[in-house]
């Protein structure tokens, strides 16, 4: 008897250590309307927002994922979804954060811009873009920066339309920024040097096509 009550006791013991998934507290889950970016606006693709399209932010301690479900793109295109990520939003002029903030010098926001996914899109036009992050420290176009508050960041996912594929640019096309993209595509001169040497230019005119916002 005095062994099962010791036997018991020590179960009691490790039952008290184990911290319930329900202790880090619900994830952080949002549903955003998808819009026209500006440069897509400036040649007449749309503008506001994309009527019926969505993105969806899941965020917890452990990272963020994004469920981007869009309509009305090139068929036949490359398009690649970016995730932009403020660990500090508080530390942007503006709210949002504008891309003065996310590339200002020195980053006081702790922002990163990396690729999150990539697609040909078929003939109805439709496409859903999925990516996740995990956190801890992240590489991109800025310098590493770690990504430890993921309930608490500002998320902007930027869609760029590659043009149409071209099979020797592929996979470039679907994994980096200038894949297929001449030099005389709209390329935002606030953009870093890292993100224009991202992938093998090609002949087509690239340009940001739709964007998602989440604020804390």
């Amino acid at each position: 008897m005095r062994r099962h009550l010791v036997l018991l006791a020590t179960a009691a013991l490790l039952v008290g250590t184990v911290v319930p998934a329900s202790a880090q507290g619900p994830p952080r889950m949002e549903t955003e309307p998808i819009s026209w970016h500006a440069q897509a606006t400036a040649v007449g693709l749309g503008d506001g927002e994309v009527d019926g399209a969505y993105a969806h932010l899941r965020a917890t301690d452990s990272g963020a994922s994004v469920t981007f479900r869009t309509h009305d793109l090139q068929p036949d295109h490359a398009y690649t979804l970016w995730f932009v990520v403020v660990n500090e939003p508080e530390a942007c002029d503006d709210e949002p954060c504008t891309p003065g903030d996310i590339f200002a010098d020195g980053n006081p926001a702790a922002a990163q811009v990396l690729h999150g996914a990539g697609i040909i899109v078929g003939t109805s036009g439709r496409a859903t873009f999925s990516a996740h992050l995990n956190a801890g420290d992240v590489d991109g176009w800025l310098d590493t920066v770690t990504f430890d508050d993921p309930r608490g960041a500002e998320y902007h996912f930027v869609l760029n339309d590659h043009g149409p594929r071209i099979a020797e640019h592929l996979p470039g096309m679907l994994h980096t920024y200038r894949g297929g993209c001449s030099d005389d595509s709209p390329f935002p001169g606030i953009f870093p040097e890292t993100a224009l040497h991202d992938g093998e230019p090609g002949p087509n005119t690239c340009l940001l096509t739709q964007q998602a916002i989440f604020t804390p």
